[in-house]
């Protein structure tokens, strides 16, 4: 910011005015051109301005007062006879050899000089004067370095005063000039005395002092100023300038009294500046400490270098106050601050800024660092990209040695780089309207140093360490939303008589074993750990049959080594705590109910029992275990009753056993009762549990056991292995129940459970809510009665925005599921589940769901391998549906099933259920002998089907149902649905493009584009194999079709025993020896209306071909055939373009041929 003056000829009124160098200059006859560089000297450069000759043209106006002036025109005085006096004069300046003297009443009387010519004030000369003397020149005002000025008080400005204010005492200078005002040379007021310059732009490289009294420096276009009484002067700008300027390059010194440079500028970008590159002293004076402010108002630039002195030295008194603020403060790397007393209090420098930041300075030899906001950081050079500017922390570090430090912003206030001192001052921290982040380490060694972090309106972050070691030393955080501690990151108190507060409150800082053990003797106390404190064993629960009321801050600190045990039901560091603890790690704690002789034990390692607040508590390699009688564990509460975790964590071992009833890595049982909510929020759990639990309803989780309260971002890790027959085992929560919710968590657990009866990778049994969760770790069951890649059993919960991706299998367990073991009455909405899911023989087996009994699935898919033995129902989503709604749901992957199995891409077995805008994309489907296999639905009973398709490879063996979209279709209704596949099976087998076997259900607007092969006696269709009382009705095949030996095969269906209407067909069939194949059905005994087929129909010795049907025994009305039937008498073949035998008489008259199949001549039996 380097501003610069200039003293400017004026063409049009013949006269030098001072002004910023901005403004457009044009010489007298030779152009010359005098700039005055700011924190330069200016003798050299006024030397080559005109000489002026002393004050002239003086008309009085107020007052009286007599004028004269020497023979030799070098000396005046003014005789000043009233105690106000208002002289205009025509033109004001002293040259070197100069000088004027004002000869006043007293010390309080006022001399008011206004210049109403068009020349600047160039004083060169003296000035003296008992009382004030006011010079208003808006032309401007220097003061050379040859300059002295010995007056009782001095205001030298730019802009003018009326008299009335002026004889009123209202001191209000107000103008529009955008001249300048600067001193090179030495003003001094008296004792008590003020100087004050004021204009558009105020330098001074000289001397100015005022012992007692006030030094004021402002820059705008209207100002308010106040003499006291007390020998200070208040100044306000009540109007701003453009571009305005306050810049000290020289001495300012006020001891006893105040300094104050202060501009405001008539732009909201940054465009005032007021700097200090010079010496600034406001040091005690006879007990009176000293004030220095530099003020760029809320849209100025303080610059701050140089020196600024309010210390009180050698006597008595207390340091002063040093305050720099403005929308942005840049501080040189060198910048000095001193308020140190030697016999009183030391002072404060004070540093308020619209955003604030504490950081390192990549290149010191530029020409400050920033605190701030508005522009850039990186020591003011604009060229990082951070938006929040930087105090160098090693300045900050050198003057916390002369002075307390107060950094405070109205945004947000940052510490990014480490600051350590070692005297007993005091460095506050204050965010008005934000947060406070300390984001690099803290520490200060002196007796007595304080921290002081506020947000009164946000929170502090204590993002790296902070450590107050000696003696009497004191942390305050005073925020609205309380501060926290970044993991592994603590606030050491080590040192004698330590003290810490929050928000007004103090606490008693606890530093060993002996004070820990003294809480116990005020439960409702305060306290914070001052340091680590390391057990040495046993150590017995604190309070026992006294609860914990009061507060408990760790400061991120830990207690570790200690072995936890109680002679009452209630197990932990504190028996029950219904206070508040925060920001406390334990470090190999264990904790174990064997002393306990009480039914219904609680174990935990920092609490039994939680019914307050736990906040930032981290425990790691614990190892909780249980009684010999009924018992709940967790490791960190064992019971949490309508108590609220946050933000904390376990890790190590929990072992339960046949006594344990509910065992959790962080909780063992979560439960909302009449007083409040239990709520678990931003925790963790990286436990192995252990054990066998045998009895009535046992629920471990990796995270809880049971829940009957509110988990939100929470999630689990490590091992489970556990056994009993009545256990829930789930990798996050064993059992979530209907008031339970759980959103946001997830689990990558490895849960595994013997003989168990229900087991999740998140949830082993849920009856409540659960959101927007995951698991990942793999699920393994031994004979469990439901398993889940979630959940194991959903009891009318709902689920949402969840997901799986694991491996799941249980040879033994009834309900396998990729996401769900067994849903029953649930809402299952936006779920996925992905990896490989394996079940035994006799089980239902779905990539999503194992069961769904009167459940809805909606916006859900499935992806992975699903496979199942002998007697299961197996499906890529689900393998037993019931009374179920599935609606807008994919399935990718493979899916195997054994003998006797319904195997389906989408559901193994659905009966009585509503299946709408389905696909399955499955890479195959494929079942054993005497299966039902569908690349949809396997085995449908009583279902609605509609909007929906399919493209996979379908593969069945001997005497299945196999079909492209359903395998077995009962009474269901078939809609707007298609299948793009490959089909094919065995001997003894009933195989179609869309449907294997179509039982009484109503297949409408649906189509098949397929290959389809059936083995020996099979029944084989492009759209069905078998249809047995069923209605088809806008069907569309394009399909190539095989059959073997003795087999039925049709383009549309192979054994036709139902109706048929409106169905297009085209491709080739062909049939094996003595086969009946026809372009629309191989045997008809039902009824065919309105069909065609351009099929070409083929078959082996003894085939009976037709272009419509190889065999009819029954009606078929307006339809016709089209493709070619290669058919051979020799081969002993019976073929006709239309049917190959025919037993109904009117088949020729109601149908009719065309195309190849008009050219075949018929050799068979018409009946």
């Amino acid at each position: 910011m380097n501003k610069s003056y200039a003293l400017i000829w004026n063409q049009a009124t013949g006269c030098w005015n001072v002004a910023s160098e901005g403004t457009r200059r044009r010489g007298k006859s030779s152009r010359l051109k005098v700039v005055i560089a700011a924190g330069f000297s200016l003798l050299g450069l006024l030397a080559q301005a005109p000489a002026f000759a002393l004050p002239g043209g003086a008309a009085v106006v107020a007052g009286d007062a007599g004028i004269h002036t020497t023979v030799d025109g070098k000396h005046m005085t003014v005789d000043q006879k009233s105690n106000k006096l208002i002289t205009n004069w025509n033109e004001f300046s002293v040259a070197g050899d100069e000088s004027v003297s004002f000869h006043q009443p007293g010390s309080s009387s006022i001399a008011l000089n206004r210049v109403l010519g068009t020349n600047g004030s160039d004083i060169q000369g003296r000035i003296d004067a008992n009382g004030k003397v006011f010079l208003i020149n808006p032309n401007g005002v220097v003061f050379g370095k040859s300059a002295q000025v010995n007056v009782g008080g001095l205001v030298a400005s730019t802009q003018n005063i009326s008299d009335k204010d002026f004889l009123d005492g209202t001191y209000r200078f107000a103008g529009n000039s955008s001249s300048a005002v600067s001193n090179a040379g030495q003003i001094t007021a008296s004792e008590g005395g003020s100087v004050a310059l004021l204009g558009a732009q105020v330098s001074n490289s000289g001397v100015i002092q005022a012992q007692m009294g006030s030094v004021a420096l402002g820059a705008g276009k209207d100002f308010s100023v106040n003499f006291d009484g007390n020998g200070l002067l208040n100044l306000q700008v009540n109007s701003a300038a453009v571009d305005a300027l306050v810049q000290n390059g020289g001495l300012l010194k006020a001891d006893g009294g105040q300094v104050l440079m202060t501009a405001s500028s008539a732009s909201s970008l940054l465009n005032n500046v007021v700097s200090n590159q010079g010496v600034i002293e406001a040091k005690t004076l006879q007990n009176k400490a000293g004030k220095i402010v530099l003020d760029g108002g809320d849209n100025g630039i303080v610059q701050v270098a140089g020196r600024q002195d309010a210390s009180a030295l050698g006597g008595q008194g207390n340091g002063g106050v040093v305050e720099n603020r403005g929308a942005q403060v840049e501080v040189q790397l060198a910048a000095q601050v001193d308020t140190h007393a030697d016999k009183g209090a030391t002072g404060t420098w004070k540093i308020h800024s619209s955003e604030v930041s504490v950081s390192k300075a990549e290149n010191p030899s530029t020409r400050g660092l920033v605190i701030g906001g508005g522009i850039n950081g990186n020591n003011g050079t604009g060229s990082n990209t951070d938006t929040a500017p930087t105090l160098h922390a090693d300045t900050l570090a050198q003057n916390l040695a002369r002075t307390n430090v107060e950094l405070s912003s109205k945004g947000n206030l940052s510490v990014n780089k480490a600051v350590s001192w070692n005297s007993g001052n005091k460095l506050g921290l204050t965010a008005e309207r934000g947060d406070v982040e300390v984001n690099a380490a803290l520490s200060a060694t002196g007796a007595g140093a304080t921290l002081a972090l506020n947000a009164a309106q946000g929170g502090i972050r204590l993002n790296d360490n902070v450590a107050l070691t000696g003696t009497g030393a004191s942390l305050e955080l005073n925020s609205k939303n309380g501060h926290s501690l970044q993991d592994d990151k603590s606030a050491t108190l080590s040192g004698a008589d330590a003290r810490f507060s929050a928000n007004g409150e103090s606490y008693q800082v606890v530093q060993n074993l002996k004070q820990l053990r003294d809480i116990e003797n005020n439960m409702n106390g305060r306290y914070v750990l001052g340091n680590q404190i390391t057990g040495q064993g046993s150590f017995k629960t604190l309070g026992e049959d006294n609860s914990f009321t009061g507060k408990l801050d760790g400061l991120g600190n830990t207690i570790s080594d200690l072995s936890i045990y109680s002679t009452t039901p209630f197990v932990g560091l504190f028996s029950a705590n219904l206070g508040q603890i925060s920001n406390l790690n334990l470090e190999r704690i264990s904790a174990s109910g064997a002393y306990s002789t009480y039914y219904n034990t609680q174990v935990g390692t920092l609490a039994a029992v939680n019914m307050g607040s736990i906040r930032n508590v981290k425990a790691k390699d614990v190892r909780v275990t249980g009684a010999s009688h009924l018992n709940s564990l967790g490791g960190l509460v064992a019971l949490n009753l309508a108590g609220d975790i946050a933000n904390s964590s376990a890790s190590g071992l929990v072992i339960g056993n046949q006594h344990t009833f509910a065992m959790g890595g962080l909780v063992g049982e979560n439960i909302t009762n009449p007083d409040g909510v239990a709520k678990i929020t931003n925790s963790h759990a990286d436990v192995s549990l252990r054990g066998q639990m045998n009895g009535d309803s046992r629920n471990a989780g990796g995270l809880v056991g049971s829940n009957r309260g509110v988990i939100a971002n929470a999630s689990s890790t490590g091992t489970i292995d556990l056994a009993g027959a009545n256990l829930n085992i789930g990798g996050l929560v064993g059992e979530n129940t209907g008031n339970g919710s759980i959103s946001n968590s997830r689990s990558s657990t490895n849960v595994s459970g013997n003989r168990a009866r229900r087991i999740g990778g998140l949830v082993g049994s849920n009856q409540g809510s659960l959101a927007n969760s995951h698991a990942s770790g793999d699920v393994t069951g031994n004979g469990t009665e439901a398993i889940g890649g979630l959940v194991g059993q959903n009891l009318g919960g709902s689920i949402a925005n969840s997901s799986a991706n694991n491996n799941v299998s249980d040879r033994y367990s009834s309900n396998v599921g990729g996401l769900i073991g067994h849903n029953q009455g649930g809402r299952i909405d936006n779920a996925s589940a992905s990896g490989t899911v394996k079940g035994g023989r006799n089980a239902n087996i779905g990539g999503l769901i194992g069961t769904n009994q009167d459940g809805s699935i909606s916006n859900s898919s499935a992806k992975g391998y699903v496979a199942g033995l002998y007697g299961s129902n197996v499906g890529g989503l689900i393998g037993y549906n019931r009374n179920g709604r599935i609606d807008n749901v994919t399935v990718t992957g493979m899916v195997t099933g054994g003998d006797k199995a319904n195997i389906g891409g989408l559901i193994g077995y659905s009966e009585k259920s509503s299946i709408a805008n389905a696909s399955s994309t499955s890479q195959s489907v494929t079942g054993g002998n005497d299966a039902r296999i569908g690349g949809l639905v396997g085995h449908s009973l009583n279902d609605n089907i509609a909007n929906s398709s399919v493209s996979t490879t379908v593969t069945g063996y001997y005497r299945s149902r196999i079909g492209g979209l359903v395998g077995h279709s009962q009474n269901t209704d078939i809609t707007n649905t298609s299948a793009s596949a490959m089909v094919e099976g065995r001997d003894d087998s009933q195989v179609g493009g869309l449907v294997g076997h179509s039982q009484d259900s109503r297949i409408n607007n649906s189509s098949a584009s397929a290959t389809v092969n059936g083995g020996t006696n099979s029944q084989v269709g492009g759209l069905v194999g078998y249809n047995q009382g069923s209605d088809i009705n806008n069907a569309t095949v394009s399909a190539t079709v095989s059959g073997g030996t003795t087999s039925l095969v049709g383009g549309l269906v192979g054994r036709q025993q139902g109706k048929v209407g409106n169905a297009f067909v085209k491709g080739s069939v062909k049939g094996g020896a003595y086969s009946r194949v026809g372009g629309l059905a191989g045997q008809n005994e039902g009824e065919i209306r309105n069909s065609t087929t351009t099929s070409d129909v083929s078959g082996g010795y003894g085939a009976r071909l037709g272009g419509l049907a190889g065999m009819n025994f029954t009606k078929m009305y307006q339809s016709s055939a089209g493709g070619k039937v290669d058919g051979s008498a020799s081969a002993g073949q019976f073929y006709g373009g239309l049917v190959g035998i025919d037993f109904w008489s009117q088949t020729q008259s109601f149908n009719s041929v065309f195309g190849e199949a008009a050219k075949v001549q018929p050799v068979g039996l018409q009946f």
